[in-house]
């Protein structure tokens, strides 16, 4: 029999006896192999995405109507079970807020586990407020207040602590709560409106941006006409594509005050670069020819 690590009891309330740790390739064995039959699943997952441009995937939540499971990707050199999981189309994925969560998986398999069920985009459906967030929903669907202490943990270290476990397991644990109760208030005429609202889920673009789009999220980038304005597209296009390649954060490679300031500019050496603000020598240096090279059509 397979180890799984048992969570401490949960609080009065929950529907569940414990969440069931998954740090052992057996132990992901057997919890997959139990969930395989399951009509649905809550989802959600844990990650980092300070110093990358792709989020690094630190643990998945799972949780059936009978019982919860934290899966430790870190602590796993193979989670092909839980893919396979996920991606079984014919148990339906519930998650809330699912952009994040789903462009992991976008990016481990090329697209994404089907059929979903995002509670943040039916909750209008149900009276609640739209783009309405996890906690809040908890507490006006199930009167319950979430744990926030750990909203910040970094959830690549380990060991974990039990708290910080079962404050991730909350996500899932309330969130197959709010799924059933959606379930039993659902109404034939809401079935079509609900495939409407998640078709955007299954979209490539919704979590591969179209880097020639990149420059209208540059609030700044809005006000330039002309040359300008042709330099920011162009430039902020370079930052998309460079970004994922370097898998650094876009901001790190130019900040958006930075990029801005280069299409106004329109320099021509790498002085004339690390003169404007957020500009470092070194990021100049090693960057300065591929710009220029960019803005001499503009000049």
């Amino acid at each position: 029999m397979p180890s799984c690590k048992t969570g401490a009891r949960f609080s009065p309330g929950r529907h569940m006896s414990d969440y069931l740790l998954i740090d052992t390739p057996a132990a992901l064995a057997q919890c997959c192999n139990e969930l395989a039959s399951s009509q649905w699943l809550a989802v959600d997952t844990e990650f980092e995405r300070v110093n990358t441009y792709y989020p690094k995937l630190c643990l998945v939540q799972l949780a059936s109507a009978q019982q919860s499971y934290i899966v430790d990707p870190i602590l796993l050199d193979d989670i092909g079970p839980l893919i396979d999981l996920l991606y079984n189309t014919s148990i339906t994925k519930v998650l809330h807020s699912a952009h994040q969560d789903l462009e992991i998986f976008f990016n481990l398999t090329g697209n994404v586990p089907s059929p979903l069920y995002d509670t943040q985009l039916a909750a209008p459906l149900y009276n609640y407020n739209k783009g309405i967030g996890y906690g809040n929903l908890v507490k006006e669907a199930l009167d319950i207040d979430l744990e926030k202490g750990h909203a910040r943990t970094d959830w690549t270290r380990r060991p974990l602590k039990d708290a910080q476990l079962r404050y991730a397991a909350d996500d899932v644990i309330y969130l197959a709560r709010i799924y059933q109760l959606f379930q039993e208030k659902q109404q034939q005429e809401n079935a079509a409106r609900l495939e409407q609202l998640f078709s955007v889920l299954y979209k490539p673009e919704t979590y591969l941006p179209d880097p020639e789009r990149m420059w209208k999220k540059i609030f700044a980038a809005r006000r330039l006409k002309g040359k300008s304005l042709d330099a920011v597209k162009r430039l902020a296009a370079w930052r998309e594509l460079t970004a994922r390649e370097q898998n650094l954060p876009r901001k790190w490679l130019l900040a958006d005050h930075a990029l801005v300031e280069i299409a106004k500019r329109l320099p021509t050496s790498v002085e004339e670069f690390t003169a404007i603000d957020k500009i470092s020598d070194k990021m100049a240096r090693r960057y300065a020819s591929a710009w220029m090279e960019i803005l001499s059509e503009y000049r």
